[in-house]
């Protein structure tokens, strides 16, 4: 609990995210290794590589030095949905200091109105050498924006269903205007809190994020209410579940990447050459041939981990009539037909096999027809390492809102589970 809460309550953007796993994995006896030097690992030895700040990759190493590694592997993203900074954010209207941001991902629009909004992100300073500028890990730790909402006074058809215009309805407020507004308010503002003089900021990667806190939420206190659910409460499974995991030979590896809510196609998502880049040099690193690294992927399997929705209460037309996932009724395996999702027959018999033998709590999940979900890594990781992959994730209601809520019991049941398969 308290590693899941910390996770939701720092991860207010993907390097915080990341930032949030180092720490973790250094207090748990993780060794950093460097993706711009040599990778050689040990044998039994704990290890952690990001090779951009926005994207992290841990793994152990078993205790014999074997030319050919099993790999068992679970991937996680860092990034929800949130409002990004535009370059000249700042504007006035009747007298408030506005900022003009962008939507990123795929959000409800409408449960950001009238949130408590801190903002964090990177902030990119002047260095001595120009190809090596300092970026620096902010988090405001405050609110400090809002998006104020309209009285039902002045739109009467509010409760009618309208359609939010995201340029003009959805701009923060950061404070009043008055005489104190300038056109270079938000970088005075980024001065003020770095104590550095405004020239010496080049650039920023600023997200404004949901400042309210996680919050157990029922009369038994079993319902976790909290922004960033998705998909952070899979990074903190992850993490948690490496370090539970131990196996006598082979490498347990975990992933974490950026930029799924928009497609991963970055030099961070996982719909890129970096993670098979990052395997190969590991395995060649511990001794093994391009052929032993070939039949090592081989032998490999992995888990996509990602939030699944959850049968709606109030909307029980939304989901499967026959193959749908409740909550508090264990972690739920996504299954399609038409590959939307990487889980095949025989990697669900398998994760059946180990909820069966360590008594853990497993459902399965099929997209209504007419209802589209949503997408993941798993079938992008696929494409680029031909193994046995399933997608697998937390049910959980309003996925994409400001808030989301999901049953701490299956939040359990997933570190069960992964552990199980990091350490069978």
């Amino acid at each position: 609990m308290n590693v899941l809460t910390e996770c939701l309550a720092q991860g207010t953007s993907p390097v915080g995210v990341v930032s949030f796993a180092k720490e973790y994995l250094k207090q748990q006896g993780f060794e950093e290794l460097y993706y711009n030097k040599m990778i050689s690992p040990k044998e039994n030895s704990k290890y952690y590589i990001a090779p951009f700040p926005d994207v992290l990759f841990a793994f152990t190493t078993g205790a014999g030095k074997e030319m050919i590694q099993s790999l068992r592997m679970a991937f996680a993203h860092v990034d929800q949905p949130c409002f990004k900074v535009k370059g000249k954010p700042d504007f006035k209207s009747m007298g408030c200091a506005m900022l003009n941001v962008e939507v990123y991902g795929g959000m409800m629009d409408h449960t950001w109105f009238d949130r408590p909004l801190g903002l964090a992100g990177t902030i990119v300073l002047k260095g001595e050498d120009v190809f090596n500028p300092i970026e620096v890990t902010y988090d405001s730790k405050r609110p400090v924006a809002l998006i104020p909402g309209l009285a039902i006074h002045m739109q009467r058809e509010a409760n009618n269903g309208w359609k939010i215009d995201r340029q003009k309805e959805l701009m923060p407020l950061m404070g009043l205007a008055n005489g104190r507004w300038t056109e270079d308010a938000f970088l005075h503002f980024l001065a003020e809190e770095l104590s550095v003089d405004e020239s010496e900021i080049l650039s920023y990667d600023l997200n404004l994020y949901n400042y309210d806190q996680p919050q157990l939420c029922g009369v038994k206190e079993e319902i976790l209410c909290s922004p960033r659910i998705d998909n952070l409460a899979s990074v903190s499974a992850l993490l948690e579940s490496l370090t539970d995991g131990e196996r006598e030979s082979g490498i347990n590896l975990i992933g974490l990447f950026n930029h799924e809510e928009v497609g991963s196609f970055t030099k961070s998502g996982a719909d890129s050459a970096l993670l098979p880049g990052i395997l190969e040099r590991i395995l060649s690193g511990v001794g093994c041939s391009k052929e032993q690294i070939d039949i090592s992927l081989a032998q490999s399997y992995y888990l996509s981990v990602d939030g699944a929705h959850a049968a709606h209460p109030n909307y029980t037309d939304r989901c499967d009539m026959t193959t749908r996932a409740y909550m508090g009724q264990g972690v739920t395996v996504k299954v399609s037909g038409t590959q939307k999702y990487a889980s095949d027959c025989k990697m669900y018999a398998i994760l059946k096999g180990l909820s069966e033998k360590y008594d853990i709590l497993l459902q399965e999940i099929n997209d209504r027809n007419t209802i589209r979900g949503g997408t993941t890594l798993g079938p992008m990781i696929g494409s680029h390492l031909p193994m046995a992959g399933c997608d697998l994730g937390i049910p959980m209601l309003a996925m994409h809102s400001a808030r989301e809520t999901m049953a701490m019991a299956d939040y359990v049941s997933l570190c069960q589970l992964v552990t199980a398969f990091f350490a069978e």
